[in-house]
């Protein structure tokens, strides 16, 4: 994940300080547009800073330094920048899962609000449920069959040309994910 900005770095000063701020209050207090509040948000939850609240963020709950290598809790593999999904409980706690496989699967459980995967030409996060996921291609990362995550259907598709499988939006490959397990 990228450093947080300097104004991003602020906004996490006031969280640990107010443990809560609306996002009128971030634009209120630095002077930017809600576009880019909401962007700066975005990368607070994503360095596990903060946790998307009600409109607005709060702090997060402190990670436990107990465990220094982060491992699947569905598989047990490692966390990897580049193929990290991350789902958002009602509860308000995060979880990381080392693939889209295992995110997918992890969707299945109780108490998920929202995920985010990991596009994987570009490696930005994006909306797991507006994702398009590629089954079945030669392309081999951790769990199987390897799941990969697009930001849209024509690099998906573009991608599936060179390497076969299919194309599924979320709730389609999840189904298709269940299918290939039972196999």
């Amino acid at each position: 994940m990228q450093p947080l900005s300097d104004r991003q770095q602020q906004i996490y000063e006031l969280l640990q300080t107010r443990q809560r701020i609306s996002t009128v209050e971030i634009q209120d207090h630095f002077e930017i547009s809600s576009a880019t509040a909401s962007r700066d948000i975005h990368a607070l939850v994503l360095a596990g800073a903060a946790i998307k609240a009600s409109r607005g963020v709060k702090l997060a709950p402190p990670v436990d330094s107990a465990l220094p290598e982060k491992k699947c809790p569905y598989c047990g593999g490692m966390l990897k920048e580049r193929t990290v999904f991350i789902i958002q409980m009602e509860d308000g706690r995060q979880q990381s899962v080392c693939c889209c496989h295992c995110g997918l699967m992890a969707l299945e459980q109780t108490g998920v609000r929202t995920a985010l995967a990991c596009d994987f030409l570009y490696g930005r996060m994006i909306n797991a449920s507006q994702a398009l996921y590629l089954l079945g291609s030669s392309v081999n990362l951790c769990c199987g069959p390897t799941v990969l995550a697009f930001a849209n259907e024509e690099e998906a598709q573009h991608f599936q040309l060179g390497f076969g499988g299919s194309v599924y939006p979320m709730e389609a490959a999840i189904q298709e994910l269940k299918k290939l397990m039972k196999l």
